[in-house]
């Protein structure tokens, strides 16, 4: 299982997930360090725990959002959107979407704001990259 998110300089961050615990939050010393005033300096945790996944808000700020939900701690399922502070996180399996699946993910990236060429760019983008 894996987490992916666009960064605010419009790089892809991938970040597989493993046994060990991983933190994030603007902080140096959060495992995974995101640029985001509204995030905590370290504002969440996920762990894996009988072959699950779970995320918990360490007492941040803002709060940790799962599917716009504010969570406490929650189990991370493929589809997952996990927001900390004004970024946003995509849970992947590492199986590739069906058509249902993508087209939300498109329609919720538009809801957030990101633009339709841009969109579009990144598709492209990918699509040479598999070759």
């Amino acid at each position: 299982m894996q987490i992916r998110c666009v960064t605010s300089d419009g790089n892809t961050m991938e970040i597989n997930l493993g046994d060990e615990p991983i933190t994030i939050g603007r902080a140096p010393e959060a495992d995974i360090v995101i640029p985001d005033e509204r995030a905590s300096r370290i504002h969440c945790a996920i762990r894996r725990w009988d072959d699950e996944y779970f995320i918990r808000d360490l007492k941040s700020r803002n709060g940790t959002y799962v599917n716009d939900e504010k969570i406490e701690v929650a189990a991370l399922h493929d589809g997952d959107r996990i927001r900390v502070g004004s970024t946003l996180f995509t849970v992947e399996t590492g199986r590739t979407p069906g058509a249902s699946t993508a087209l939300q993910e498109v329609e919720q990236e538009m809801a957030d704001g990101k633009g339709y060429e841009t969109i579009l760019r990144e598709i492209v983008d990918t699509s040479h990259d598999e070759k």
